[in-house]
C-alpha cells in the first residue's frame, strides 16, 4: 500500500500527550490516525447500509467494548452467571 504524508496542526499539549499514551502501547501516531481515519469510512458504511435495511444500528468501538467490560479478576463464575452476563450485555447493545 502506498503511504501519503499529510499535514495537521494539533495543539503541543495533545500531541505530547498522545504520543505517551500511544508508546505505551507500542503504537504510533502515524498508524493511530490511519486506523481512526479507516474507522470512519467503515463507520460510515456501517450506517449506510442500516439506513438501507431500516436497522437501528449503532457502531462499537473497542475501546467502547472494553470499558463496558466488568473487571473479572480472580473471579471464578459458573456457565450461568456468565450466560446472565451476556445476556445483559446484548440488551445494553440492543
Amino acid at each position: 500500500m502506498v503511504k501519503k504524508k499529510i499535514t495537521v496542526s494539533i495543539d503541543k499539549p495533545v500531541v505530547d500527550s498522545a504520543k505517551l499514551a500511544l508508546l505505551k502501547k507500542g503504537k504510533t501516531m502515524s498508524d493511530y490516525i490511519e486506523r481512526t481515519l479507516r474507522s470512519l469510512s467503515t463507520s460510515s458504511i456501517l450506517n449506510d447500509i442500516c439506513e438501507e435495511l431500516n436497522l437501528n444500528c449503532r457502531y462499537v468501538t473497542g475501546e467502547e467494548v472494553e470499558r463496558q467490560r466488568p473487571d473479572l479478576t480472580g473471579k471464578v463464575l459458573s456457565e450461568m452467571e456468565v450466560r446472565e452476563m451476556r445476556d445483559e450485555r446484548s440488551s445494553r447493545l440492543s
